[in-house]
């Protein structure tokens, strides 16, 4: 046998092993996520949000999650009997603090692979400017702990008061209100304490404002999670599920 021929059946050899790892890595967890937003208006002259017009479309292919099917692709959803946090949704829902926009489980394959099983999910009503109130992605994977990813976006209409926090200090609004498809904010957030929110530059008022929050998070399964954001949060529980 020629040195060649040698080495390209080692190497097939060696992408044959890492393939198995990977297949024999990969395990069906059951997944359950809580998300809701936070109503209060205390924090919208906390951070500087910059402005976002839609929800990115990713490169890759990611899976909707369609409410009125029970199974699709690579994950099977659950029924509403299966939530292990009802009592924590009808806890917040019992607030005017909260409100909760996505509560389901479904039962999904977890590989190593980062960003293998993505999945987009949307929730709460379609506000007048196209957006779902909850709209985005997430995707998990698996080294030594489970990693959680999200990339979710929360759009909410501004009352007067609301959009008047997020003027410059000094700035009155006078002009009449503007009807935009769109305004946002980011996860990566910074403040000025001696400016305020820079979010505008003139004195109109915005209708809406879309923030993302995007992180990873590690997560060892059985254990419930709370991912946190000055407008919304997430609770999230992973845990394996039975063969």
């Amino acid at each position: 046998m020629t040195k060649l021929a040698s080495g390209i059946i080692m190497a097939l050899t060696l992408i044959l092993l890492n393939i198995s790892t990977v297949q024999a890595d990969t395990s069906n967890y059951k997944v359950e996520l809580l998300i809701f937003s936070q109503q209060t208006s205390a924090t919208l002259n906390d951070e500087v949000w910059p402005p976002i017009d839609s929800i990115p479309q990713l490169p890759s292919r990611a899976l909707g999650y369609y409410q009125a099917n029970q199974q699709n692709g690579f994950f099977t959803r659950l029924p509403k009997s299966s939530l292990s946090l009802s009592a924590k949704q009808a806890s917040l829902r019992r607030s005017s603090l909260y409100r909760v926009l996505f509560h389901e489980a479904w039962i999904q394959p977890i590989s190593g692979i980062k960003n293998q099983y993505r999945l987009r999910i949307n929730g709460g009503d379609i506000l007048d400017n196209g957006l779902y109130e909850l709209d985005g992605y997430i995707s998990i994977d698996k080294g030594r702990y489970l990693h959680f990813r999200n990339d979710l976006f929360h759009s909410r209409r501004l009352s007067p008061s609301d959009a008047q926090l997020l003027l410059k200090p000094g700035q009155s609004a006078t002009a009449a209100p503007v009807t935009t498809t769109a305004s946002s904010a980011s996860s990566t957030l910074t403040t000025d304490s001696s400016n305020g929110n820079r979010y505008l530059t003139q004195t109109t008022i915005p209708d809406f404002l879309t923030v993302e929050m995007k992180s990873a998070r590690r997560m060892p399964r059985d254990e419930l999670h709370y991912i946190d954001h000055p407008l919304f949060g997430i609770l999230v529980r992973i845990t394996r599920a039975n063969p």
